[in-house]
């Protein structure tokens, strides 16, 4: 999806990234209040230890990566582009409409298993307050809706006899990281000019809320994933 007239997210966000340590390096030199330069050995300390921890607290990310385990089935099983058929008002076959029928039953069932689990009368997976604020359930909301979508997935192919063996499954899980596998490289670089915003002080200097820098850097780690597609 990335016009080829414009510079790639990655290579806007690494240089976003170098003028940060530019205007970092000329705040220190001239004693902008609360700046500090990257260009330092204090600041070549800090790269090195916030380069992996950076990028495993980008925001989302946890959630992302469950999340296509769900969709990549979704995706390579052929019932996404079913459902997209449907929508433009487009035959299919009868198999695939048993399939159909069968998969929204797998959601149907699953639905019902996580209100029970919500509303029943055990409170397995409420909190120890009984509300399903800060409840496990809460928690883990994105694993069981990537559960549901996956299991519809895989009852979807396994009836249209696209998925034979657990080759396949596998093949499906992996689908989105092979579709958005730039995505990651994107994200880097994104967490780069963050973390390094926010380190050098700049963020607070030129009157970034901490809201707003947070809630910037969220909306960006997002919005990459439209930019990210290798059209597999």
């Amino acid at each position: 999806m990335t016009n080829k007239r414009f510079l790639h997210p990655a290579t806007l966000f690494f240089l976003l990234t170098l003028l940060v340590a530019f205007l970092s390096w000329v705040g220190s030199v001239y004693g902008w209040p609360g700046v500090q330069s990257l260009l330092s050995a204090e600041g070549l300390r800090w790269q090195l230890r916030n380069a992996i921890p950076g990028f495993l607290c980008a925001p989302l990310l946890g959630h992302l990566l469950i999340l296509a385990f769900g969709a990549g089935l979704w995706m390579h099983s052929g019932l996404g582009p079913l459902w997209v058929r449907i929508f433009r008002k487009r035959a299919c076959t009868r198999k695939e409409r048993r399939a159909l029928y069968w998969s929204s039953a797998s959601i149907l069932v699953c639905s019902l298993v996580i209100m029970v689990l919500a509303w029943g009368p055990w409170g397995i997976v409420r909190s120890i307050t009984g509300s399903l604020k800060d409840s496990p359930l809460a928690d883990g909301f994105t694993y069981l809706l990537s559960s549901t979508v996956g299991i519809a997935a895989v009852v979807y192919g396994y009836a249209v006899d696209y998925y034979r063996t657990d080759r396949d499954l596998v093949r499906g899980l992996s689908y989105c990281f092979v579709c958005f596998s730039s995505y990651f490289i994107t994200l880097f670089f994104i967490v780069c000019f963050f973390t390094s915003l926010h380190y050098s002080g700049l963020d607070v200097f030129f009157g970034f809320p901490s809201e707003i820098f947070q809630a910037c850097y969220t909306v960006c780690a997002l919005v990459a994933l439209a930019f990210s597609s290798d059209g597999k």
